[in-house]
């Protein structure tokens, strides 16, 4: 499993400009499908979190979380 190509972009731009950044894999709803996603320090100080892919695999997006470079 990898990041689509504008996740994979978006996560370029918070690496970047962002701060604070912590990922994590969490159950949606209690519905089965799983978010990978990204919690960051925007610029006023708003701490924000950004969904990257969805999926019924957590395994996968854990295995991939585990792929991602650091911050």
């Amino acid at each position: 499993m990898d990041l689509p190509e504008k996740a994979a972009r978006a996560l370029e731009v918070l690496r970047r400009d962002g701060r604070a950044l912590r990922y994590g894999v969490e159950e949606v709803c209690h519905t089965g499908r799983y978010r990978l996603s990204v919690r960051y320090r925007a610029a006023e100080g708003n701490e924000v979190r950004l969904g990257l892919l969805y999926s019924e695999d957590r395994e996968g997006l854990e295995a991939l979380l585990a792929r991602l470079p650091a911050a």
